[in-house]
Parts: structure tokens; C-alpha cells; sequence
């Protein structure tokens, strides 16, 4: 018999993997690491459910944990990938070596393109493509509405500068 909290991560989980998986995303850019990274939030959700207040609304309370595990996660790996070499760089693996279609490419590049975006804007970024409010962006970041407003037209306008050449093959 599942006891109360394990009922409750288990409908958090459900309702919330979808979007905490793309965050991972967004932040990482190997699939192996978003799968730990997002075991990562799991885990620190888990711990810390009991916590939980009731001062925000659960889903901003999950994505702020999220987004500080990922931004802690980030550091880390950049550590550890400081100190190890790199792939060759003769192996030329091109996007023909892997099967996907024209919108898991296109998709592919848009998280490329985040990804390349600064921290706060990959979060800001992330959470809007999750059709978060700018009052729940403003929650998780930790900046005004108004400048998360700001922050989503620069942003557009960057991943447009960056995408359009590759999108439209210019």
C-alpha cells in the first residue's frame, strides 16, 4: 500500500516529467546527461516534498528546484568535462548519421540554439516554451515580470538571428 507522499510524487511525476525532462534539455546538451539530470530533480523533489509550504503553486515550487539542480548540475559537469579531451576531431558525424525527422531537426536545433543562449535565458527560454507565465518565470528566475518581457523579446530575437541561416538553409 502506497503511503500519501509516495501518491503525491507519483501525480507530480506524472504531471511534471514532460516539462522538467525538456528543462534538462535545455540545460545539457547529451542526452545521457539530461537522463541524470533529471533523475537528479526527482530525487531532490522526493527529499524535499514534505517541505513543501504551500506558499507558491506546486509547479513553481518543482521548477525552481529544477532549474537550481540544473544550474548546480551544470557546474559540476563543466568541471568534469574541463578535464577530459574531447571527441577527435576527424570524426565528422553529420546530421544524416542520425535518424530523425524534419521536426525532431528542427527541434533538435532550436534546443541547440537555447542551449547556446546565457543561463538565465535558457531557463527563461525553457519555462516559455513550457507556455509558463511570465508571473511563474518571474518566480522560478527571480526577476520582475516586466524584465522577464524584455528578456523574452531579446531572446527571440537572438534565436532568430540563430536559426533563420540554419532553418532556411542561408
Amino acid at each position: 500500500m502506497k503511503n500519501k507522499k509516495e501518491i503525491q510524487f507519483e501525480q507530480l511525476y506524472e504531471s511534471h516529467k514532460d516539462r522538467i525532462y525538456r528543462l534538462c534539455l535545455g540545460f545539457v546538451k547529451d542526452e545521457d546527461q539530461s537522463k541524470d539530470l533529471f533523475q537528479e530533480i526527482l530525487i531532490k523533489i522526493w527529499k524535499h516534498l514534505d517541505g513543501f509550504r504551500n506558499e507558491s503553486e506546486i509547479s513553481t515550487w518543482i521548477y525552481r528546484i529544477a532549474y537550481n539542480t540544473a544550474i548546480t548540475f551544470v557546474t559540476k559537469a563543466k568541471k568534469i568535462n574541463d578535464k577530459h579531451t574531447e571527441i577527435p576531431s576527424d570524426l565528422n558525424l553529420s546530421d544524416a548519421d542520425y535518424p530523425c525527422s524534419k521536426v525532431d531537426q528542427q527541434l533538435n536545433l532550436l534546443y541547440k540554439a537555447i542551449n547556446e543562449l546565457p543561463e538565465l535565458d535558457r531557463i527563461i527560454a525553457t519555462l516559455l516554451l513550457e507556455d509558463s507565465s511570465y508571473r511563474v518565470i518571474s518566480e522560478i528566475s527571480g526577476i520582475s515580470e516586466n524584465y522577464v518581457a524584455v528578456k523574452v523579446n531579446r531572446i527571440k530575437a537572438t534565436l532568430s538571428k540563430k536559426l533563420n541561416p540554419l532553418i532556411h538553409g542561408n
